[in-house]
């Protein structure tokens, strides 16, 4: 038998990023080291609460780091929640029985990635907070990650907290920016990857809730989801955060990627927490080539699969 890689993952927990945890766990891939959690779709608080909870419900004794309270510059942004106060549904899931630890994330990375050089895999479900502040500390630890697997960016596609930037690099854009230029592997799965054919419909969470107790859990922590969506006449919930954990540990899930080199714009404006592409070898009729290749972007998947994947997972 195939012996585990090692995961460090890093998350803002709401609901999707529950879901991804999960998913983790379930998958028999991963040997969780621990969850480090940031500040991004609620509360640090709150998000170890959600963090601690989905483990618990899946079995999982991985320890939960505190990390980052604020965006790397201090300047937080301000967005709608669209997975409720508690990032959960507000549907009273949340009473883990566990407590974080009383290590900082940032300390937990780095003391991890120096005990397993070149073995680390971090699935980054969150603004990249944690990460940026770690390289920033030590970049010579940093660049012994194995791989990053980032939930960041619109990817070829248009973005969900403005028409051009993603939820987690919005909130943190230099951070982002520290971690496409540190240097190790990074694979960068976008929203591009969590389209129709990826989506839950409501019918089908509807029935989630007769399921096992993973799959209520999950069903219920998408009701607060789901009612935004209908809003925009979309009757069918996205899981991002799972797209991206399927992408890392899922054999065979990626079908295409892209070499690129990817610039985030950190810039004030419009285009705030929008990341570039720039195709390897593609020729720009009017950009001269902008340096080496830093990410790995997905670019194909067999999506068909993600749903059915997944919810067989929290059986």
């Amino acid at each position: 038998m195939d012996e585990k890689r090692k995961f460090i993952i890093d998350t803002d927990t709401a609901g999707d990023d529950a879901a991804a945890i999960m998913l983790a766990v379930r998958s028999g891939a991963a040997d969780v080291l621990g969850v480090t959690v940031a500040a991004g779709n609620v509360s640090l608080e709150q998000g170890m609460k959600n963090a601690l909870a989905a483990l618990e419900l899946v079995g999982s004794d991985a320890p939960v780091f505190p990390g980052a309270e604020k965006p790397l510059n201090g300047e937080d942004k301000p967005v709608f929640s669209v997975y409720g106060k508690d990032g959960m549904g507000d549907c009273g899931l949340i009473s883990p029985k566990g407590r974080p630890q009383d290590k900082n994330a940032v300390d937990f990375i780095l003391e991890t990635v120096a005990k397993y050089p070149g073995q680390v895999e971090i699935l980054a479900l969150a603004p990249v907070t944690n990460i940026a502040l770690a390289i920033q500390k030590d970049p010579g630890t940093m660049k012994l990650v194995k791989r990053i697997w980032s939930m960041g960016s619109a990817g070829l596609g248009p973005g969900n907290a403005t028409p051009v930037a993603e939820f987690n690099v919005y909130k943190d854009a230099p951070a982002y920016k520290v971690m496409l230029d540190l240097g190790c592997p990074v694979t960068v799965i976008g929203l591009d990857r969590d389209g129709p054919d990826t989506w839950i419909s409501g019918e089908r969470l509807a029935g989630l809730k007769n399921g096992s107790a993973a799959q209520r859990f999950f069903a219920a922590s998408f009701s607060g989801l789901l009612e935004f969506k209908r809003g925009n006449g979309i009757d069918a919930v996205d899981i991002p955060d799972g797209t991206a954990a399927a992408c890392a540990l899922w054999d065979g899930y990626m079908t295409e990627t892209t070499l690129c080199h990817a610039s985030c714009i950190t810039d004030p404006g419009e285009c705030y927490g929008q990341v570039i592409f720039y195709k390897s070898g593609f020729h720009y009729d009017s950009e001269p080539p902008r340096g080496v290749e830093n990410v790995e972007l997905v670019t194909g998947a067999k999506d068909a699969e993600f749903a059915e994947k997944l919810i067989a997972a929290l059986e």
